[in-house]
């Protein structure tokens, strides 16, 4: 219930004792139903007919005529993935929301967004504040707004530094009478919630004081499937978004989370800025998921929103009406494909573009992959791990032409925040080598030496390292939270979604820039590569491939490895 309608399995938070108790029995009576970027191509023959949200990608590949792109082609490689993503959306209804290309964007200084961003450091010696510049960020983004203001985040809402940033913002354009509507989207999850009149409440707290103020103010608390008959599925927003004026964006895997990000132990995360028509995009997305919370508030139990018009002093439950949007104007040069996914309960439509721009782009690679990710597996509730089997599907293709290099840095085995929230899924890397050689294996006759050779050459498989140190001097693993790939150091995707499949609303980032691509390679890939390298287990860098003979058998790894015991909060959004 975590994926697609087809085959699904849901996935809840665990809070306590009982929680995983209650979270067990649920998902025992839902087992047995994958979500369909789980479905391998030989199981997705089995689906035909009509296309709708949970229809597999591998059976909307040969169902709508999805061709793969052609790297070789005069018509750049964007365009070409949105003529295949229309061809996923009958009638173009999700067209501007959840894929739209745009040219006119620009990615000024300092655009890409990166925490701790202290490499090279030992793990006992990152300075108090090492991150403040994150808040500072988004108090100073919000803060120029002038019309509007649009913010996704997960459940926990903003606290600590991250509240204060987004209540100072909004008080000082209250404070200078700018006639701004704030909107705030909370996915919230199973089996606990949040009360948006809480939130709101936190965020307005000074606006009282604000006699001029023009600021209308929005909260709304969102999951938009939670076991009902009519979508079987678990699903929320897991989007990170601000967005002002649909002019400006700041989008990517950050959450607003103090402890997990500003104090010790913090988890690296990656996002980015962009000025233009793609801030509008993000801001469209936003709309989607207010047009449904509208709906459906006052209806449901999971659907909730508290309001606060300008000049109030109570809040109350009605959805405000938003002013017409402006048209988001030409900021510089950049081509972004922005790409989105809408899940479960929202519409019954195919609406999750982002999987499939995701498997076209990685589909055309001639010479490198590089995949930062929490988890490529996911396993909360589950003795087998669910995998996005058609993007290693296209990451084995794309190894077996031995052409080029696939590098992948994951978070390490047991990561956990300060917050309890878990930066892994508890599989290891070693069954994640042992993933990928078997998909490899089912797509080559190539001889089991020859296939582990080339393995040891190509596929470059490490956990995240910063400097030296291995662990915190504590021994905590480090955590990564970061959803990023690159194909031919030109192509690159930021954004919310992970590569292991779970069924939420995302939203991110494809951009086509080589330029971007050198600075985003140059500021943060290298160092964190030539730091991860030294934990790597397949590849050049490492004395002791996993597939050399001698090794533990990757064939036989195991599928899971159990971390430690469940703890509070345990993967707030999935791995956050």
């Amino acid at each position: 219930m975590a994926g697609e309608r087809s085959q699904r399995h849901p996935y809840l938070i665990a809070a306590s004792t009982l929680t995983n108790l209650l979270m067990g029995a649920l998902l025992t009576a839902c087992a047995g139903r994958l979500p369909g970027t789980a479905i391998p191509e030989s199981l997705a023959e089995r689906h035909f007919g009509a296309v709708n949200a949970g229809t597999p990608i591998a059976a909307i590949v040969r169902e709508r005529n999805i061709r793969p792109l052609n790297p070789a082609s005069r018509i750049p490689l964007l365009e070409q993935a949105v003529r295949e993503l229309r061809k996923t959306d009958e009638g173009h209804r999700y067209a501007g929301i959840t894929y739209s290309l745009t040219r006119g964007n620009a990615l000024q200084s300092g655009w890409v967004v990166q925490t701790p961003a202290l490499w090279g450091r030992h793990a006992g010696d990152l300075p108090a504040g090492h991150s403040d510049g994150l808040p500072d960020r988004i108090y100073r983004l919000v803060s120029t707004a002038r019309r509007s203001v649009d913010i996704a985040v997960l459940q926990p809402p903003p606290d600590g530094r991250f509240l204060e940033a987004l209540r100072d913002a909004l008080t000082f354009l209250a404070r200078n009478g700018r006639p701004v509507h704030v909107r705030v989207i909370v996915g919230h999850y199973p089996l606990t919630g949040v009360d948006p009149k809480v939130v709101l409440a936190g965020l307005a707290r000074d606006l009282v004081h604000a006699p001029r103020s023009a600021v209308t103010l929005q909260v709304a608390a969102v999951r938009s499937c939670a076991g009902h008959a009519d979508c079987e599925s678990y699903s929320w927003s897991h989007a990170k978004i601000v967005t002002i004026d649909r002019q400006q964006a700041l989008v990517g895997g950050h959450n607003m989370w103090s402890r997990d990000y500003l104090i010790d132990h913090p988890v690296h995360d990656l996002s980015m800025d962009v000025r233009g028509p793609a801030a509008g995009d993000a801001a469209a997305f936003m709309d989607a998921l207010w047009r449904f919370a509208c709906r459906a508030n006052g209806t449901r139990r999971d659907v909730a929103v508290a309001s606060l018009r300008a000049g109030g002093t109570a809040p109350d439950a009605a959805c405000l009406p938003l002013p017409a949007p402006p048209r988001p104007a030409p900021a510089g040069g950049v081509s972004v494909l922005s790409v989105g996914r809408l899940a479960s309960g929202i519409t019954p439509d195919f609406a999750n573009q982002s999987d499939m721009a995701r498997d076209l782009l990685l589909g055309a690679a001639r010479r490198s992959i590089r995949i930062v990710q929490q988890d490529l597996a996911f396993t909360l509730g589950r003795v087998d791990p669910l995998w996005p089997e058609s993007t290693l599907e296209r990451l084995a293709d794309f190894l077996l032409r031995d052409r080029g290099d696939l590098h992948i840095v994951l978070s390490n085995f047991g990561a956990v925040g300060n917050s309890k929230s878990s930066y892994s899924n508890g599989v290891s890397p070693e069954a994640v080598a042992a993933k990928i050689r078997q998909v490899a294996r089912q797509r080559t006759p190539m001889p089991d030496a020859a296939l582990d050779a080339l393995l040891c050459r190509r596929l470059h498989l490490a956990t995240l390292r910063f400097g030296p140190d291995d662990a915190w001097p504590d021994r905590k693993p480090f955590g990564s939270h970061v959803k990023f790939w690159m194909v031919d150091d030109r192509l690159f995707y930021i954004g919310s979604d992970n590569l292991y499949p779970v069924d939420l609303q995302e939203f991110g980032y494809i951009v086509d820039n080589r330029g971007a691509a050198a600075e985003l390679l140059r500021v943060w890939w290298k160092p964190l590569w030539n730091w991860s390298r030294h934990a790597a287990i397949s590849g050049t860098e490492t004395a002791r491939c996993v597939f050399d003979p001698g090794a533990t058998p990757v064939a036989t790894a195991p599928a899971r490895q159990f971390g430690p015991a469940p703890r509070d909060q345990q993967m707030r959004d999935q791995g956050a």
